[in-house]
């Protein structure tokens, strides 16, 4: 049986969806995409997501999933004892449910608008404008984060999908010094999920 296919790029948010798979032990390919204009292999990224972005999981049975939680719910389907979502009355799952939602919805637009604000304001002071706003915005963001942490893991004792976003979202602008003095909570939390024997391996191919 055919293993599912992920696109996406180095250092990208496909990292976290590789980490969790390697965490499941779910069987995984990749392959790298580049989903710049221009690009040799955008053609093929949009032809299975016409946002042309990453990640992209081609199922075995010719489904598409794209967005980096809902890769992570199917998988948790597949292997709750990856433990990447809190269980039905766990009391943790409402906090997973928010934090989890407030990554993709909060944090990760300021990446969508900030990394490439030329393609949203033609204006070059407005681009710029755009830029550091949207970083202003993400730290602001990442403080709440900071405030609602637990320890070891961001829900406390229970380990989660969240623990990887970090992982991989810390090493993002505005970088890992940056964690390591205004949010040490989320960048301990990034350290420890990064170091996990099945994640670590994920971590070096993407950021080393």
């Amino acid at each position: 049986m055919k293993n599912p296919l992920l696109l996406g790029c180095k250092g990208c948010g496909n990292a976290i969806v590789e980490a969790a798979f390697a965490l499941a032990g779910v069987p995984l390919d990749t392959e790298e995409v580049d989903y710049s204009e221009g690009s040799p292999t955008r053609e093929r990224l949009l032809s299975v997501n016409p946002l042309g972005q990453v990640p992209v999981l081609l199922l075995p049975d010719g489904r598409v999933l794209t967005e980096s939680l809902a890769i992570l719910h199917y998988l948790d389907d597949l292997e709750p004892g990856a433990r990447l979502v809190p269980p039905p009355g766990d009391a943790t799952r409402a906090a997973f449910y928010r934090w989890s939602v407030f990554l993709v919805a909060a944090i990760y637009p300021t990446f969508t608008y900030g990394d490439d604000p030329g393609k949203w304001v033609a204006n070059e002071e407005g681009a710029k404008q755009l830029r550091a706003s949207t970083d202003r915005q993400r730290e602001a963001c990442w403080l709440q984060l900071e405030s609602a942490a637990g320890e070891p893991w961001f829900l406390g004792a229970r380990r989660s999908a969240l623990d990887l976003y970090l992982a991989a979202m810390t090493r993002w602008r505005p970088g890992v010094l940056w964690f390591a003095k205004r949010t040490p909570k989320l960048a301990a939390i990034a350290t420890r999920a990064a170091a996990l024997d099945a994640v670590a391996p994920v971590v070096a191919r993407n950021f080393g």
